[in-house]
């Protein structure tokens, strides 16, 4: 990701931030590092902040790579000198495996972000590592918001919508199998205009019965929010043997899911 404007409290050096993969060129593999640590470089690293992570000038991290030819771009993936005896950071787990990905629009902040999505600024920061300082964003950054504080009602089961197609971020949903009703959020789903053929016209989402099969729709209607659609739906009977819920966009008002999936999340944590 990039920094869409000069951030006054780096040094001038660190804070290019790497292109996408696709545009990452051929890496040159570090100098002999005698007396130091080679080091891979992560989603959200500069220059600057290795050497404030493990407590050496910039100056000194810059002299024992002269492989990186313009400081201010470093690729995830690069591996550099520290020169240094440090012990590497544990690798990643899966970001955000219990929570919403937000992509961060300008004039974000985590206490805005936090009020907005009803969790503690400090649950925010301690989801978010990555964010080396939680008072600066970058626009198009993506943040991690937790599960909310308050604890959910009786019968309530709260459903992880996974993302099926590149570039979608994912939803939530908060559904009660046992007097039929569900509450939708997705985020970062694209233009009907830039879907396959160009021809669908609306999303919908789905309560499955794979074995019957049956299906519930929920329809999902823009929010004021760019790139956020919700939904509410409530049913009669029982969704107690329905196995999962799905997004899918469709060119007309279906009955059943016909177009393309795009977010997936499974029922079977509910029953």
């Amino acid at each position: 990701m990039y920094h869409n404007y000069p951030n006054p409290y780096e040094n001038s050096y660190g804070y290019g931030m790497p292109p996408m993969a696709s545009q990452q060129p051929t890496m040159p593999e570090p100098p002999r590092c005698p007396g130091g640590t080679i080091y891979t470089v992560r989603p959200g690293d500069s220059m600057f902040r290795i050497a404030n992570q493990f407590g050496i000038s910039l100056q000194a991290l810059i002299q024992a790579n002269p492989q990186v030819t313009n400081p201010n771009v470093i690729f995830v993936g690069q591996r550099i000198c520290v020169p240094t005896v440090v012990v590497p950071p544990p690798p990643p787990g899966p970001f955000c495996p219990d929570g919403t990905i937000y992509v961060v629009q300008r004039g974000d902040t985590m206490f805005n972000i936090a009020r907005r999505f009803g969790v503690t600024l400090q649950r925010l920061i301690q989801a978010n590592p990555q964010v080396a300082d939680p008072n600066v964003l970058d626009v198009g950054q993506q943040i991690c918001v937790p599960v909310p504080d308050a604890p959910l009602p009786e019968g309530i089961c709260r459903v992880a919508l996974r993302p099926e197609r590149t570039g979608v971020l994912g939803g939530t949903a908060f559904i009660n199998l046992d007097d039929p009703t569900i509450w939708i959020t997705t985020f970062g789903l694209p233009c009907y205009t830039t879907i396959d053929d160009g021809e669908y016209t609306c999303y919908y989402a789905w309560v499955v019965d794979r074995d019957a099969p049956k299906y519930y729709r929920v329809d999902l209607k823009d929010c004021n929010v760019p790139g956020i659609r919700a939904g509410y739906a409530k049913d009669t009977g029982s969704w107690r043997g329905y196995d999962e819920i799905i997004v899918t966009a469709e060119k007309s008002a279906v009955k059943a899911p016909t177009g393309p999936v795009f977010l997936r999340g499974s029922l079977a944590q509910c029953r």
